[in-house]
């Protein structure tokens, strides 16, 4: 087809983000760095520092402030081929946080009654990303 004299870029995607809605966390910036993910099909291999305070506080958020879940009845498949539901980034980052912790279902379960009663505003044209509040406790 042919396409208006004002086109100027052209963007695609030829890692199926778009057309298999997939997505793989490869870099993550925290501690002023920015560190690579291992995108391997197990992602077992990660070369960054976990015992950072900051990198503790990331994984937390990627777990907590994300919506993604696991479908059920998939205990006994690898992590990286579970079917999740969820948008593409925030079941990219289940699938991370759930590699690196083994148990992000468990950590939510833990936090359950405290996300009962935390603010999270609606996504509008206004506040178009995801907030939401979250006390600090120790069930981590």
């Amino acid at each position: 087809d042919a396409l208006p004299m004002s086109t100027t870029v052209i963007c695609s995607d030829k890692t199926g983000t778009l057309t298999q809605n997939r997505m793989t966390v490869a870099h993550l910036w925290f501690d002023n760095q920015i560190h690579s993910a291992d995108t391997s099909e197990d992602q077992a291999c990660q070369s960054f520092d976990q015992t950072s305070g900051t990198w503790a506080s990331l994984c937390k958020i990627t777990m907590l402030c994300n919506r993604a879940e696991f479908k059920p009845g998939q205990d006994n498949v690898p992590v990286m081929k579970r079917i999740l539901v969820g948008d593409a980034s925030e079941t990219a980052l289940l699938k991370f946080s759930e590699v690196i912790t083994q148990d992000v279902m468990g950590i939510r379960s833990k936090t359950e009654k405290w996300l009962k009663f935390l603010l999270t505003p609606p996504i509008n044209s206004s506040c178009p990303y995801m907030t939401r509040v979250i006390p600090m406790i120790s069930a981590f």
